[in-house]
């Protein structure tokens, strides 16, 4: 005869080691976070070997009057959305620790 266990959402949780829903689902978000930052700073890694320059230099190129490099220009508006979504996940990130 085979015993039927009843499971509840806790029961769950607690048997993967979370005393409560709210710290899975920090957690969760945490290691989904953690994922995305480390995403980004990859696309940073490689716009900065594509280009062999810093954020700061694409930037003084971009705000060249004259110059038009549309390439260049799609790769410094792309580079500084990285570096504002690196700063934004690394806030999130510290939300969730002290939070």
């Amino acid at each position: 005869m085979t015993t039927q266990h009843v499971y509840t959402v806790d029961s769950i949780l607690q048997s993967l080691g979370y005393p409560d829903p709210m710290t899975a689902a920090r957690q969760q978000a945490r290691m989904i976070l953690l994922g995305r930052l480390a995403r980004y700073q990859a696309a940073i890694k490689q716009l900065e070997n594509k280009r062999n320059l810093s954020l700061a230099q694409m930037r003084q190129n971009y705000e060249q009057e004259g110059v038009e490099d549309y390439a260049a220009d799609d790769d410094y508006v792309e580079w500084q959305w990285y570096v504002e979504a690196v700063t934004a996940v690394e806030s999130q990130l510290k939300t969730l620790t002290t939070g």
